[in-house]
């Protein structure tokens, strides 16, 4: 359960929502894989279901608000992104019902070892990822002119996108942290979309995943003991952050955002892992 909510609480959860929300705008995954393991520790007597519930709407908030962001500046995938989220919103309810059936303790120990593995294979990659970008040679072909005149051509494998895309639904639904963590290494490295457009494309389908989950967790009844108030000041916090994080952005290289996201991964995961196996 939630202690009873004051000022500092409500405080605490703001601040915590704010630099969590501009990092997951800056590498587009909503900044959940950072929330949760935090949330967690904050909140040791929590049920993990009002734990996502917090989470998915700090995602959510921080989604949209950087999704604005990125529309103003003509940088998202509107096509990629239609495949993402019409694939992801099965797995998220799927995601969402798994969550509601499994114990705090399970969940804590299957998310770390998600993160440490995850963590492994993206620190490992991006530093591998050292040679020049270049765009896939197969696929249907795109074409994005942003706001400043800059042009990206690329192109996407559609079917591939379409096999992926219910997984990072699955994440984003039981783990409670959107499915960006899936979706942003998958289009920079397996389909090789610029970092410039991998980013603001997912924070659409974080959107969408975002709120189908919470729409599953709502009619689930998780939303006793004050646990809606408390995803809402963190969603503030989180919606302000994205801000920031779109106006950061441009100054971040692929690599960076790969680092962040690997590093991230393991200190989450190392903290679910430590608590439980000790």
């Amino acid at each position: 359960m939630f202690p009873e909510f004051n000022i500092a609480e409500g405080a605490t959860l703001i601040l915590l929502g704010l630099p969590i929300g501009a990092v997951g705008a800056v590498v587009g995954v909503g900044g959940g894989f950072l929330l949760v393991p935090a949330l967690l520790f904050l909140f040791p007597d929590a049920d993990h279901g009002a734990v996502a519930v917090i989470s998915l709407t700090a995602v959510l908030f921080n989604a949209f608000s950087a999704s604005v962001g990125y529309r103003r500046k003509r940088l998202q995938d509107f096509r990629t992104a239609r495949i993402l989220i019409a694939l992801a919103v099965p797995g998220a309810v799927a995601g969402a019902l798994l969550n509601n059936a499994t114990d705090r303790a399970v969940f804590e120990t299957v998310f770390g070892a998600v993160l440490i593995a995850g963590a492994i294979y993206l620190v490992a990659r991006s530093a591998l990822e050292s040679r020049p970008y270049a765009p896939a040679l197969k696929g249907s072909p795109r074409a994005i002119t942003d706001s400043g005149g800059a042009r990206y051509e690329y192109r996407v494998n559609e079917r591939m996108t379409a096999a992926v895309a219910p997984w990072a639904g699955l994440a984003a639904g039981f783990f409670g942290i959107g499915g960006g963590i899936i979706n942003v290494p998958f289009m920079m490295l397996a389909l090789r979309i610029p970092k410039a457009i991998a980013v603001p494309t997912s924070q659409l389908d974080l959107t969408v995943a975002a709120a189908t989950a919470l729409v599953v967790h709502f009619a689930l009844g998780e939303g006793g003991g004050g646990v809606w108030r408390e995803a809402l000041v963190t969603g503030i916090g989180a919606l302000a952050g994205a801000q920031i994080g779109v106006r950061l952005a441009p100054r971040v290289g692929g690599r960076v955002v790969l680092g962040v996201i690997g590093v991230g991964l393991f200190l989450g995961g190392a903290r679910l892992l430590s608590s439980n196996l000790t």
